[in-house]
C-alpha cells in the first residue's frame, strides 16, 4: 500500500494544478463572453443597417408593384386567359390526329409488310408468266412480219417557233409595215447638203391649198437592197405620219427603182409592172394624241388578234408603235450618215421573223420580265 501511495504521489507532478485548472476555466470563459459580444454587436449592426435599408427597399417594391399591377391583372392576364380558352381545344384536336396517324402508320407498315411478303412469293410465277407470253408474241410475229423488221414510236415533238411546213409555197406571208420618214428616207425643203450622193437624191413638188413646196429626197443607204430582199418574205405596206399629196410622189419614186427587179419576164412582156406596197396608211390613218403625238393603231386594219402575230413595223419612233411593242422593230433615224447599215443588218432578222409561228413570241423577249406579268 505504502508502495501504490508512493507511486501515485509521483504522478501528481506530472498533471496540472487546481489553480492552474481554474485560470485555464477562466480563460475560456471569457474568450466565450468576448464572442458572445461580438455576435451581438454584429447582429445590432445588421439590424441597424436593415432598419437602414428597409425603407428605401419597400418604397421602390410598392411603386413596382403599383406600375405592374393595372397591366398585368386587366392586360397580360387576361389575355393569357383568353388564349389559353382558345388553343384549349385545338390541343385535343392535335392529340386525336397524332394518335391516328400513329394507327394509320402502324396498319400501313403492316400492310407494306404483309404486300412484300406477297409479292416475293408471287415473283416467280409472274416471271414465268411473262417469259411465255413474250415467246408466243416472238412466235406469231416471225411468222407474220420478216424477223429483221423493227418498229419505232417516235415521240410528238413540242410546239415549234419554226415551222416545218411541208409546203412552205402556200406559206401565209407575213405583213411588213414600214415607216417612210427617216426609216426609208429623208427629205429636205431647201436645196441639199454636201454629204449626200446625187445618184439617191430625188426632187418633188408638192401642192397643199394651192401653194407649191419643193423637196429634196433622198433614200438611205442600201434601201433599194433592202426593200428588194425584204418583198421576197413579205407583204410590204407604207403606214406614214405624213399626208398623202407629200408620201404618195415619195412612194411611188421608191416602187419604180424596185419594181423591175420584182417583175417577171411574163409580166414584163405583157406589160405589167409588180406593185410592190400592198397598203398605204397616212396621217388620216394615225389617233392623235395631245401632248403624245401620232400613234399607229394596227387594230383598225388587223382587228383581230389572230391577224397581229403576222405583222411586223418597222419605226424609228417608239411613239408610232407604242401601242403594238411586240409588233415592233427598233431602228435609228437617219439624217445624212452615208455608212450607214442599219437596213442591211436587220436583214437577217427579219428573214427569221418570216419564218415563225407568232412575231410576238420572238419580239416581246426583249421586255424580259414584263412578258410574264401579262
Amino acid at each position: 500500500m505504502n508502495s501504490l501511495k508512493v507511486l501515485v504521489n509521483s504522478l501528481d507532478e506530472l498533471y496540472p494544478s487546481k489553480n492552474e485548472y481554474k485560470l485555464g476555466a477562466e480563460l475560456e470563459n471569457e474568450v466565450v463572453n468576448d464572442e458572445i459580444e461580438e455576435g451581438d454587436e454584429t447582429v445590432d449592426e445588421g439590424e441597424k443597417k436593415d432598419q437602414n435599408l428597409n425603407p428605401k427597399s419597400t418604397y421602390l417594391a410598392l411603386i413596382i408593384q403599383a406600375i405592374f399591377f393595372l397591366p398585368n391583372y386587366l392586360l397580360v392576364k387576361p389575355l393569357i386567359f383568353i388564349w389559353l380558352l382558345i388553343t384549349y381545344p385545338f390541343t385535343h384536336l392535335f392529340r386525336k390526329q397524332q394518335v391516328s396517324d400513329e394507327l394509320i402508320g402502324s396498319d400501313r407498315n403492316e400492310n407494306n409488310q404483309s404486300i412484300s411478303n406477297d409479292m416475293v412469293s408471287d415473283m416467280p410465277s409472274v416471271i414465268n408468266e411473262k417469259t411465255e407470253l413474250l415467246k408466243q408474241e416472238n412466235i406469231m410475229a416471225n411468222n407474220i412480219k420478216s424477223p429483221t423488221s423493227s418498229s419505232k414510236y417516235i415521240l410528238p415533238p413540242p410546239q415549234r417557233l419554226y415551222p416545218l411546213s411541208r409546203n412552205p409555197g402556200k406559206k401565209r406571208r407575213k405583213t411588213l409595215i414600214l415607216d417612210l420618214d427617216e426609216t426609208l428616207i429623208h427629205s429636205l425643203s431647201r436645196g441639199s447638203p454636201r454629204s449626200f450622193r446625187g445618184g439617191s437624191t430625188h426632187t418633188i413638188e408638192i401642192k397643199i391649198n394651192n401653194v407649191s413646196s419643193l423637196y429634196y429626197v433622198h433614200k438611205r443607204p442600201y434601201c433599194d437592197f433592202f426593200l428588194k430582199e425584204v418583198a421576197k418574205w413579205f407583204d410590204l405596206q407604207i403606214f406614214t405620219a405624213s399626208v398623202k399629196e407629200y408620201a404618195d410622189p415619195i412612194i411611188d419614186w421608191l416602187e419604180n427603182d424596185i419594181s423591175p427587179y420584182l417583175t417577171s419576164n411574163n409580166d414584163r412582156q405583157q406589160g405589167i409592172s409588180r406593185q410592190v406596197f400592198t397598203k398605204r396608211y397616212y396621217r388620216t390613218d394615225c389617233s392623235y394624241r395631245p401632248g403624245v403625238g401620232y400613234i399607229k393603231d394596227l387594230s383598225k386594219f388587223f382587228p383581230r388578234d389572230d391577224d397581229l402575230k403576222n405583222v411586223i413595223i418597222l419605226d424609228n419612233s417608239p411613239i408610232s408603235y407604242a401601242l403594238h411593242e411586240d409588233n415592233a422593230v427598233m431602228i435609228e433615224g437617219w439624217i445624212n450618215d452615208q455608212s450607214d447599215r442599219d437596213l442591211l443588218n436587220l436583214l437577217p432578222m427579219l428573214h427569221s421573223l418570216s419564218l415563225c409561228i407568232d412575231v410576238r413570241f420572238i419580239l416581246a423577249l426583249r421586255s424580259g420580265e414584263k412578258v410574264f406579268e401579262k
